[in-house]
């Protein structure tokens, strides 16, 4: 009998979905750490470098959500199949949910004040039940909401012709991307209005992501597959970073874009997550441990994200507690940070997908005596 072959995925797409991750972890020390306004106080060349610096960890979402649609628009219509993955996400997201909530409410009340305010003991329980309509973490609950919608956008993508794709990646581009960009322009914001939008504009919801995974799809279903890297998409990127820049800097007294420079659906923004996926998917070589790395991406979120871990993680890592002077040093020091917070949550969460691994035999080994 021949030997079934087993398809290995490419580690070159595992590989950016490390460094999506990592990039994440590197938001956070500007949000939360701190850092930019350390940096700001300093001036010259350490804001200068920190303000790039922050443009470039902005498309880490973006990355994120192209990848699922990349994986998931060949899908066929088979809802069983696609809500049992939804199930395995929030299993694992239950999980997250109830183990750090417990932990908190372990540590006792000193661990769940923030700011001089104590959380409501009933209310850390219900939102420990409730993790996804609760909202403790915004990306998974958008995310989830996105795998729901999934099979079904699937199927007006991968059966629409190619040129019809582009009216779509054309509608949609100007309604969640280009129309935000226009109405934050000066002169154009009394022209271009963005009333009933709300937090739209940032790109942190759900339809926000059913955008970018429709560009995903595109990339899947219509663009060539290379056997080498193409490096002019990393130059693609990194003019997106410069300009993307001059628009925060140089040029910001003409346009005066304020925070859409950040926002996830600014259009350069997007164009520098685009260009680094076209360039990753066709860096082909196989590792297990990238592979292995990678499929713990979800749960590092999940585990320094939490609202008070977060806390915890950052009232260690505030830059406000140390000299920022020396731009060096502070690279040093945030990628250090962003290495250790990695790799602690990807070993915690190895050690979870393992324990989910045995309570999956016992389960199939009981079914089966049973049967």
């Amino acid at each position: 009998m021949a030997e079934k072959s087993i398809k290995k995925r490419d580690s070159g797409i595992e590989l950016l979905r490390i460094i999506s991750i990592m990039m994440v972890i590197g938001i956070h020390i500007f949000l939360y750490g701190n850092y930019y306004e350390c940096a700001s106080n300093q001036g010259g060349f350490v804001k200068l470098c920190s303000g790039a610096m922050k443009l470039m960890f902005r498309p880490a979402v973006n990355i994120f959500i192209l990848i699922t649609g990349y994986f998931m628009v060949k899908m066929r219509f088979d809802l069983k199949k696609a809500y049992k993955r939804v199930l395995k996400i929030y299993l694992s997201v239950l999980f997250y949910s109830v183990v750090l909530s417990l932990i908190t409410l372990a540590a006792g009340s000193k661990f769940y004040t923030i700011d001089g305010e104590v959380a409501e003991v009933k209310i850390i329980i219900l939102k420990m039940i409730f993790p996804i309509i609760s909202q403790n973490w915004y990306f998974i609950t958008d995310y989830i909401l996105l795998c729901l919608l999934a099979p079904f956008v699937n199927i007006v993508l991968q059966n629409i012709k190619k040129k019809d794709y582009h009216v779509l990646l054309i509608v949609t581009s100007f309604i969640m991307s280009i129309w935000f960009l226009l109405s934050d322009i000066r002169v154009m914001d009394e022209v271009v209005r963005t009333y009933g939008f709300g937090d739209i504009q940032q790109g942190k919801n759900v339809f926000s992501f059913v955008y970018i995974y429709i560009i995903g799809g595109y990339i899947r279903l219509h663009t060539e597959k290379r056997e080498k890297a193409n490096p002019t998409y990393l130059i693609g990127a990194l003019v997106c970073l410069i300009f993307n820049g001059l628009l925060a800097t140089k040029l910001d007294s003409v346009f005066e874009l304020g925070e859409m420079v950040t926002f996830y659906t600014n259009p350069l923004v997007i164009l520098m997550a685009v260009c680094l996926v076209m360039y990753f998917k066709d860096l082909h070589f196989h590792s297990k441990i990238i592979n292995a790395l990678a499929s713990t991406t979800l749960g590092v979120y999940a585990i320094h994200e939490f609202k008070y871990i977060r806390e915890l993680i950052w009232n260690m890592f505030d830059f406000r507690k140390i000299d920022c002077s020396n731009m060096f040093m502070n690279l040093v020091y945030i990628g250090s940070i962003i290495f250790m917070v990695f790799m602690v949550c990807a070993a915690i969460d190895l050690m979870r997908q393992e324990m989910f691994k045995m309570f999956e035999k016992k389960d199939s080994k009981t079914t089966n005596v049973m049967s």
